[in-house]
């Protein structure tokens, strides 16, 4: 699937409204997680009810939320409503919306140690969800093999390109 390519500009501007939390403060982080708390739960909650199990079966074991919710709880943050999710019914659609989410904790893990760095009370458990598991990886080797036609291709994209704009 070509979604890196197709999706690079909503990566790219999602990345720059990243940019413009202060992690290294701790309004600037809380800020930073419920951000993430009002469209993580969003997108997560529609791909468990368009029944991404039994698309993904190690799916349990990538979901955020709770680590999530767990620390902005150790802030003394309350999530703000969720923004609205997606259409990921579909396979294709789920495909999309799975690859943002599951290439974000690439960045996670970058932030993590930034955030470690200033704030090394700071909790942590949405960053390093799944640190030292080769989540990535496993769903780069899971997603190649699905078969795709080009209609399935551009409804991911469409669907990825929708999970970036909730995060925005």
């Amino acid at each position: 699937m070509k979604l890196r390519t197709a999706t690079r500009a909503a990566h790219e501007r999602v990345d720059r409204l990243g940019e413009g939390f202060d992690l290294t403060r701790p309004a600037g982080y809380r800020a930073f997680l419920e951000g993430h708390a009002a469209a993580l739960p969003a997108i997560e909650n529609e791909l468990e009810s368009a029944g991404v199990a039994q698309l993904m079966p190690d799916w349990p074991g990538r979901r955020r939320t709770r680590a999530l919710m767990q620390d902005l709880a150790d802030l003394g943050a309350v999530a703000p409503a969720p923004v609205g999710a997606p259409d990921l019914r579909s396979r294709a659609q789920q495909m999309g919306a799975l690859y943002v989410l599951e290439g974000s904790r690439l960045g996670g893990a970058y932030l993590r140690r930034q955030v470690a760095q200033a704030q090394p009370e700071a909790p942590a458990a949405y960053l390093a969800h799944g640190a030292g598991a080769p989540l990535w990886r496993s769903f780069l080797a899971w997603l190649e093999v699905q078969p795709a036609s080009a209609d399935d291709e551009a409804e991911a994209i469409q669907a990825a390109e929708a999970t970036f704009a909730t995060f925005e």
